[in-house]
């Protein structure tokens, strides 16, 4: 009953931010600015974002099924790409956000296994790989370029907020640090302990394969790259590159990567981390120029997740199918 209450509790919370920034983007937008950008948008461009975008689906998947190989649990790269396509699927087109896709990717990997927890693990770490890769590329861009007038205000707290992740998660995987505060003691104390104790091995797993977990971080780069490079055609054809459209690419690999991680909150949120950094801080367009390539970039992600309504339905219909066999 309580997990119930706070479940009712987070969806209330989410559906409050969403209409608190929602309420906020339709009063402080001028609705005929924005439909001018639209206007004068150029459309050959931003159907080769579209087109740009693909690739990157791609490479989510071949990740995928890498860190599930450290786990023992191997998928072939069709069944890895039909899981990422679902889960895309449900985080685009249902207002569930990034955890409710994940779950279902989570779901798909783990009812053809007998190594649950382990496949379940990957799934979320596979996220957590992609989270840390957003910040690090733009961390790393920001501390690069730090001079940069566009990060004078949210960059330069980025790249140190950067250096403190880096160090989090450097002291959680050090054996040392685990032996000295007794981690082990601290886990078997815990509810549900035998679950986490087995999360935790699952996750300390990964440190053991670091071949894998390379290759997955250089995937996570050429996907990000090709993903903020479809972002950055689309802003070109919105008009949210400045003067200079190739000086406004660096900043695209350093605010794409925060504003996307805001898209995992409810709708409204990433729109207005857009307008902030793409034309607050960095001044690339106008506040209608950066919500319109928000909202094209939800649009481009949702169309390269559409095939994956088709595995959604597909599998409805097998459990179905199985639940009225297990009946005869």
């Amino acid at each position: 009953m309580e997990a119930e209450s706070r479940l009712r509790l987070s969806t209330v919370l989410r559906y409050a931010v969403c209409a608190a920034a929602l309420a906020w983007l339709y009063h402080k937008t001028d609705w005929g600015q924005f439909k001018q950008v639209l206007v004068s948008a150029d459309w050959r461009l931003a159907l080769l974002a579209v087109l740009v975008f693909g690739p990157a689906v791609l490479l989510i998947s071949v990740r995928l099924k890498v860190l599930l190989a450290v786990q023992r649990v191997h998928l072939s790269v069709w069944q890895a790409v039909k899981v990422t396509f679902a889960g895309n699927f449900v985080i685009s087109a249902l207002p569930v956000g990034t955890p409710g896709g994940d779950s279902v990717k989570a779901y798909y990997v783990a009812r053809d296994t007998p190594l649950k927890h382990e496949a379940v693990t990957a799934v979320f770490f596979d996220r957590a790989v992609g989270v840390l890769g957003l910040l690090l590329m733009a961390g790393v861009i920001v501390l690069v370029d730090w001079d940069n007038p566009a990060f004078k205000v949210w960059g330069r707290v980025i790249g140190l907020l950067l250096l403190v992740l880096v160090a989090g998660v450097g002291l959680y995987a050090s054996a040392y640090v685990r032996r000295a505060l007794q981690l082990w003691r601290v886990v078997a104390i815990l509810p549900l302990s035998r679950h986490i104790h087995r999360v935790d091995k699952a996750i300390m797993a990964f440190r053991q394969d670091l071949g894998r977990i390379l290759v997955s971080m250089c995937l996570t780069f050429v996907l990000q790259t090709i993903s903020i490079a479809a972002y950055f055609l689309a802003g070109w054809a919105l008009g949210v590159v400045g003067t200079d459209p190739w000086t406004a690419f660096p900043v695209y690999l350093a605010y794409t990567p925060i504003c996307l991680l805001t898209g995992a909150l409810p709708i409204g949120v990433m729109e207005l981390t857009f307008q902030e950094l793409f034309a607050g801080a960095a001044g690339l367009g106008s506040p209608e120029a950066a919500l319109s390539l928000s909202f094209f970039g939800r649009l481009i992600q949702l169309i390269w997740a559409l095939p994956g309504g088709l595995v959604v339905l597909r599998s409805r219909a097998d459990l179905e199918k199985a639940s009225l066999d297990a009946a005869e």
